[in-house]
C-alpha cells in the first residue's frame, strides 16, 4: 500500500480541502451573511432582536435564518450575495477567455450559491415558461463555467508545483478536488517512474 505523501507548500489548505460538498454546504447554511430589512418585523418571540431593525438597515444572521426572512419577505438578499444571469455570465466571459489558462478567483460561497440559485430557478420554471427558457440558458452557461473551471483544476493538479497564488483562486469545492487529483496524480506517477 503506498505511503500517503507528505504535505508540502502549497498544502496549508489540506484540511478544508478534504471536506465534501455536504460539509461545505452545511457551513454555508450555517456561515454569517448581511441581508437589508425590507419591511418591518413583527415582535414575536423568534424575531425580538430583529423587530427593533429599521428599513433599508443591513444586518447580520445566520444564512438559514437570512433564508426565511428573505422567503417571508422581510429582507432582502444584497446584490453582491445574489447570482443571477448577468452575474453568470460575466464569470462565463472571464472562465472562456481564449487561451486563459489562469483560474480567476470566484467568491468563495459561489458553488453553494449556484447551487441555490439553480434550484430556485427550477422550481420558479414549474409554472413560468420565462423562468424556463431562463434555466436552460443558465444552465447552460454554468454547465460551460465548471468545465472550464474543471479542465483548469485538472492541470494544475497535473503540474510539478503550482503556486500558492494559484491554489488560492480556488473554491472550497474546487480545492477539494485539486487535492484528490494531485494525490491521484502524484500516486500514478510514482508507480509508472518505480518511485517511493
Amino acid at each position: 500500500m503506498p505511503k500517503p505523501r507528505a504535505p508540502r507548500a502549497g498544502d496549508s489548505f489540506l484540511a478544508e480541502a478534504l471536506m465534501t460538498v455536504d460539509d461545505i454546504d452545511f457551513d454555508f447554511e450555517n456561515s454569517v451573511i448581511r441581508i437589508v430589512i425590507t419591511s418591518e418585523i413583527p415582535e414575536t418571540p423568534r424575531m425580538s432582536k430583529l423587530s427593533s431593525s429599521r428599513i433599508g438597515q443591513e444586518v447580520e444572521l445566520p444564512y438559514w435564518t437570512a433564508k426565511e426572512l428573505v422567503q417571508l419577505g422581510y429582507a432582502r438578499f444584497r446584490e453582491e450575495d445574489v447570482l443571477n444571469y448577468n452575474s453568470l455570465s460575466k464569470i462565463h466571459w472571464r472562465e472562456t477567455i481564449p487561451a486563459s489558462r489562469q483560474i480567476p478567483s470566484l467568491q468563495a460561497t459561489f458553488y453553494c450559491m449556484l447551487r441555490r440559485h439553480l434550484a430556485e430557478l427550477k422550481l420558479a420554471s414549474k409554472q413560468d415558461q420565462v423562468k424556463l427558457r431562463e434555466l436552460e440558458r443558465t444552465e447552460n452557461l454554468v454547465r460551460d463555467i465548471v468545465n472550464c473551471r474543471i479542465r483548469k483544476t485538472v492541470s494544475l493538479a497535473a503540474s510539478p508545483a503550482p503556486s500558492e497564488e494559484l491554489i488560492q483562486g480556488l473554491t472550497l469545492e474546487e480545492r477539494a478536488l485539486y487535492s484528490n487529483l494531485n494525490g491521484t496524480i502524484q500516486k500514478w506517477k510514482s508507480k509508472l517512474l518505480n518511485q517511493s
